[in-house]
């Protein structure tokens, strides 16, 4: 059954699905937080006051399921923030599935899809209720299930149309519902919505029909006003009604209540005060940026393009120098107001990696209960930002390694203590910038990887051979899983995949124009770290041609450049290589790697960074720096390897960027142990 939103409650719920976002990733990180600090009053008040917040926008829009478990929710807080429960693990475990539960109800609302399966969201009700009553979890669920099976048996031989002189019906009564009451027989509409939900799904009444009793228990309708009082017991019907009231008027509420701070706790107090302090924040729509971005890029070409024929000018025309000084000075004033525009704008795209940082230690908690194992994870740079549009790419990949580290990196407990390490492995997560790019990286004090282990199986796959195996060094060795396919896992999990992952979270970092390297050291740990890009819409590159084609290659990929000298070149196999300072990097051209006929010798050497290798790359020109506005290729050409986007330059011509990872990709495994 599909959620009906009037037009005029739209936006309003465009808000709420925003805003709810923001309160349940906060509350996931807030409750693992709470589950290692169970006696701490404020965040036991801040996670009741999100609840809260949460049901009183779900009440406002009528979102009945939210309500309902957000409102079961907050009942179990009040009682654990005024120490009428203790926390336990197995109550967590059941918190943490009603928010799952929240998740996906909100997902379907942007979706616009069925609503939760509503069987399950019972059960999970059922769950809540016994936290609150203090019973055994697995009591409440026998219960419900007697119960269910209970009232199929009840209803197995009742005729819908049967008759009832019992009482009699107010007129006006929808005939569906006269029929619901007549099978179930019930004293209060919103026992008689429970029976039928509680009902197998191949039982119960059309959709249509419970949207109608929906519909009157939504109305504030009950038994009393759509049947005469004849034979229909009154006993504890005012009270529920009035408890009916109370809860839907909490529902609507839009107030969250002041937790009042005791003057004996000082910290408290000063804590709290750091927590609800927030920023001022305007919402604004991802496109809008873009498309203002956009125009920021034009307007940087449109500048390169004024200096350059400045530039011109002042070579051609030097007799009139008054009149080109004073161009040139309006030309670099308006140059500086485009840079900080430039910079203006790039800040709108920042995002601090916080944004999906703190998904991880809900991540890491599930992770590490289903295993088995302790883990701890840290969590540093948060505040590091990076652009918005690489930031969210980044999520599934960070997934990926984090599960990965706990599966395969972190040992038992038993193990761990074995080894003299202690019980309780560490997991980092953590950023900073450095110049203009951002290093992420994720380290684990775990096995550590065994490169020979990894070498045997590259072999044992035909991904090398047994002699390159014999050349590679160690870090060469951590470079093979990335390669397709490649998996050293003893037996397939289900946690961290079927060794298909890693070469698409290379792909993944490639894509975004930055490096993935491998530390490891055996029986310690090992560290991931991956370099990318502040941004990906503007960028700095070194200019290059050869055939009298010019090509950006960005700057952040360059090593170094040196002049290009034939006795420096030697052969090592079937590859060139280049000696330099006792120092020997595999030599490529231009040409030949885009197939572009050769006609000029080559007067450069372009090292660039790909991987943990740096590589030679040999142009017949250079044209020096310049900052370029990035372009993307049409469909036909964005699958071209080697390539990453187009840049027009300040006279008018239209240049490729190289992207180095992606040119030398296919030629990896021919390249491994080669150097």
């Amino acid at each position: 059954m599909k959620i009906e939103i009037p037009e005029d409650l739209k936006e309003i719920l465009d808000e709420f699905l925003v805003e709810a976002d923001e309160i349940i990733e906060q509350l996931d990180q807030d409750l693992v937080e709470l589950e290692e600090n169970p006696d701490d009053k404020e965040l036991l008040n801040k996670i009741f006051r999100g609840m809260h917040t949460l049901k009183g926008g779900a009440g406002f829009l009528n979102l009945t399921t939210i309500v309902e478990i957000a409102h079961k929710i907050e009942d179990i807080f009040n009682k654990l923030r005024n120490d009428e429960l203790k926390l336990t693990s197995e109550m967590m475990d059941v918190i943490l599935e009603g928010i799952d539960k929240l998740k996906e109800g909100i997902e379907r609302l942007k979706e616009d899809s069925e609503i939760p399966d509503e069987e399950e969201v019972q059960e999970l009700i059922q769950k809540l209720e016994a936290i609150l009553e203090g019973k055994p979890v697995e009591e409440s669920l026998s219960a419900f299930e007697e119960k269910r099976e209970t009232q199929t048996e009840k209803t197995e031989n009742i005729d819908f149309s049967e008759e009832n002189e019992e009482f009699e019906f107010v007129e006006g009564v929808d005939e569906d519902i006269k029929q619901l009451i007549l099978k179930f027989g019930v004293k209060d509409l919103a026992e008689l919505l429970e029976d039928i939900i509680l009902l197998a799904p191949d039982e119960r009444p059309p959709l249509e029909v419970i949207n109608k009793l929906e519909n009157l228990i939504e109305e504030g309708k009950d038994i009393k006003d759509l049947i005469k009082p004849k034979g229909i017991e009154e006993e504890h019907r005012e009270e529920k009604q009035e408890e009916q009231k109370q809860t839907k008027e909490q529902a609507k509420s839009p107030e969250t209540p002041k937790t009042p701070v005791k003057k004996d706790e000082p910290k408290q107090a000063e804590k709290k005060k750091k927590t609800e302090k927030k920023e001022d924040v305007i919402r604004v729509d991802v496109e809008r940026v873009e498309g203002l971005m956009n125009l920021v890029g034009e307007l940087v070409l449109d500048r390169n393009r004024i200096v350059k024929l400045a530039s011109g000018l002042s070579v051609e025309q030097g007799k009139d120098e008054s009149d080109l000084e004073e161009l040139i000075e309006a030309i670099n004033g308006m140059s500086r107001t485009v840079s900080d525009l430039q910079d203006a704008v790039m800040k709108l795209r920042m995002q601090p990696v916080k944004k999906i940082f703190s998904k991880f230690p809900r991540i890491v908690r599930d992770l590490a209960k289903k295993l088995n194992k302790k883990v701890q994870l840290v969590l540093e740079g948060e505040d590091t930002e990076i652009d918005r549009s690489i930031l969210d790419r980044l999520e599934d990949p960070l997934i990926h390694l984090v599960r990965n580290a706990i599966d395969h990196g972190i040992e038992p407990p038993e193990e761990r203590i074995k080894a003299g390490k202690p019980e309780i492995g560490t997991v980092k997560l953590g950023a900073y910038q450095e110049g203009d790019r951002i290093i992420i990286y994720i380290e684990d004090d775990g096995r550590g990887i065994d490169p020979e282990k990894v070498k045997g199986k590259a072999v044992e796959k035909g991904l090398i051979t047994p002699e390159q195996a014999s050349n590679m060094s160690d870090k060469e060795a951590y470079e093979l899983i990335f390669l397709p396919g490649f998996s050293t896992a003893e037996q397939v999990s289900d946690v961290s995949g079927r060794g298909v992952g890693m070469d698409v979270v290379a792909s993944t970092i490639h894509s975004l124009r930055g490096n993935i390297e491998i530390e490891s050291q055996l029986g310690k740990g090992t560290k991931i770290t991956m370099k990318l890009p502040l941004t990906v819409a503007i960028i700095r590159t070194l200019m290059v041609a050869v055939n009298e084609r010019i090509f950006a290659i960005p700057l952040f990929s360059v090593v170094e450049i040196v002049r290009y000298k034939p006795e420096n070149v030697k052969k090592v196999g079937h590859f060139k290589s280049l000696m330099l300072r006792d120092e020997v990097y595999l030599l490529f051209t231009l040409n030949e790697l885009f197939e572009i006929e050769d006609k000029k010798d080559k007067e450069f050497v372009v090292i660039v960074k790909v991987g943990e290798k740096n590589i030679a790359i040999a142009v017949e020109e250079l044209f020096g720096e310049e900052e370029i506005v990035i372009k993307p290729l049409g469909e036909l050409l964005e699958d071209v390897k080697g390539i990453a986007g187009a840049t027009i330059t300040g006279d008018g011509k239209v240049v490729l960027i190289v992207d180095p990872n992606s040119l030398i990709s296919d030629k990896k495994t021919q390249l491994v142990g080669v150097i």
